[in-house]
């Protein structure tokens, strides 16, 4: 996986890891760890760890789990936390377990042991205290398996990055065609093609997690997980009159169920606990579907970076107008909801919260406007939600929160842009918004929807026409897959996009765009 070249120029720590967990990846560890293992949530005093057990070699009366944890990444001394097998979620084998009392800023190791097989060795770094001079923040987006594999990954181990922020579709809830490479298919234990049971959910994740890309990423670096649709159902949304989930692409022996509607919803939730770690309250027993779990919360780094995580599915309206891509719009975009009353208070009292020099906010969909011949993109997005997309840059504006920096995903592309309170004005810049194309899911090379939608020839005609018209937009690329990188400094904000060969899993990387969000200029810079 990891070439000698690959190597030179990392840290000894971040080196010695990588070349004993490809050691590991061929010895034992992978029959017992078939997942590997994973941080999350990081704070300043602590950490949410996470792996799973092969239920074949669990045996009755065994020895306990244990969890080494040392801040030597050759454990020559560490402390060992014996876990009981009880803790073990049942339905998934998997185990989340939160750890405190740590030091701010201090980096630590950790493994998991079973029977004297070790799984993979972790490494996390707390959330700083104090003066920050400089961090670094990944951010991935949309990694349907069958489309493609996961070089990516293998290149973010390498980052040394504070966390790596995923921004939704960890997984796809259905077959969407046949695979794109070989080796990636899914059959889900119902037989049907779209999920529609709990075990159809837990067999994504298993099927997900089980790529050794991804799991030497999760191993090396915390993630900060949300989610954007495809965790559920596509394009999902609630119907506050109904009080019901909403799914419109499913088929009509789901979506006309709404007991089976609401049943999913739940297996949606249950499967993206047990294998994502993070900090997330789950409540069952409440009748309100809405607080069936929370997602939303922010994370502080020091006095540079204040980290803001939305849920933009769980409370939103369902879609406005006519159709998802390709609208002229309606009156409708003006009175929707992305987030809901209750998140969007907390948003905005988040925002307001002061200490750190630059907000970042992890937001799923598309925030800037993207019309071609006066038709909006896709209103799935938040020019579907145009009256609350208003209020947050009028927000942002009020109280000069200039330093505002928007991380994005699901569209499959990479876009740089400008977020202006009126984008008839250059000097009205209120934000900077940056995308990261998809780690492998289809992109408009590879589907033709600007033909069904804005009757466009090619991919090259529909990016072309979306930069001359939209002129807050600085850079779009719809041919690539890869990985964000955020680098903060009292400075600027940077963001440099890597792109990779989704169907090479031996991909270099090659830098898309470099570009830079200069400290209270309010202006974007183009680098590179």
């Amino acid at each position: 996986m990891l070439t000698r070249r690959e190597f030179i120029g990392y840290g000894v720590s971040t080196l010695f890891l990588l070349s004993l967990n490809e050691k590991l990846f061929a010895s034992d560890t992978p029959d017992v760890f078939p997942l590997g293992i994973a941080s999350g949530d990081p704070t300043q005093n602590s950490i949410v760890l996470w792996t799973k057990l092969n239920p074949d070699v669990i045996k009755k009366g065994a020895e306990k789990l244990n969890l080494h944890i040392s801040n030597d990444p050759e454990f020559k001394s560490y402390q060992t936390l014996p876990i009981d097998l009880k803790f073990l979620n049942p339905k998934t084998n998997t185990l989340k377990i939160t750890i405190s009392d740590l030091k701010p800023g201090t980096h630590y190791y950790y493994r998991f042991e079973y029977r004297g097989i070790s799984s993979l060795v972790g490494k996390f770094r707390t959330l700083p205290n104090g003066k920050v001079d400089n961090e670094k923040i990944i951010f991935v987006t949309c990694q349907n398996y069958p489309d493609g594999y996961y070089p990516a990954y293998r290149h973010i181990a390498q980052e040394e990055a504070l966390m790596v922020v995923h921004l939704g579709d960890q997984i796809y809830e259905k077959r969407y065609g046949n695979p794109r490479v070989p080796g990636r298919d899914i059959q889900f234990p119902s037989g049907k093609d779209i999920a529609n049971t709990l075990e159809d959910y837990i067999y994504l994740y298993n099927t997900y997690l089980s790529d050794k890309d991804y799991q030497l990423a999760r191993a090396t670096t915390p993630f900060v997980y949300i989610w954007d649709d495809h965790e559920y159902g596509n394009d999902y949304s609630f119907d506050y009159s109904k009080g019901l989930y909403v799914l419109p692409t499913h088929p009509d022996w789901i979506k006309n169920n709404p007991k089976l509607v609401m049943e999913l919803r739940k297996y949606a939730i249950y499967a993206w606990n047990a294998f994502t770690p993070a900090d997330a309250k789950i409540n069952f027993s409440d009748s309100n579907p809405l607080k069936w779990i929370k997602i939303y919360r922010d994370f502080k780094i020091g006095d540079l970076a204040h980290l803001i995580c939305t849920d933009e599915r769980s409370y939103r309206d369902p879609q406005p107008c006519d159709k998802r891509f390709g609208s002229p719009g309606c009156e409708d975009q003006y009175k929707t909801s992305m987030l809901g009353k209750e998140q969007k208070e907390w948003f905005f009292e988040k925002l307001k919260e002061k200490g750190q020099r630059w907000k970042v906010w992890a937001n799923e969909v598309q925030f800037v406007e993207g019309k071609i011949n006066n038709l909006f993109g896709s209103l799935d997005a938040w020019s579907g939600y145009l009256g609350e997309k208003q209020e947050i840059v009028d927000f942002l504006d009020q109280n000069k929160l200039y330093n505002t920096v928007i991380l994005t995903g699901d569209r499959h592309a990479t876009l740089i842009a400008e977020v202006r309170k009126d984008n008839k004005n250059p000097d009205s810049i209120v934000a900077v918004e940056y995308m990261t194309p998809a780690i492998s899911s289809v992109n408009a090379s590879e589907i033709p929807f600007y033909k069904r939608n804005f009757n466009l020839e090619n991919v090259e005609e529909f990016t072309k026409l979306e930069l001359e018209q939209n002129p807050w937009i600085r850079h779009i690329n719809n041919k690539n897959w890869g990985y964000g990188v955020l680098e903060l400094t009292k400075d600027y904000a940077d963001c440099k996009i890597w792109s990779v060969d989704k169907y090479n899993p031996n991909s270099d990387k090659q830098l898309d765009c470099h570009y830079r969000y200069l400290d209270g200029k309010r202006e974007l810079k183009k680098i590179s």
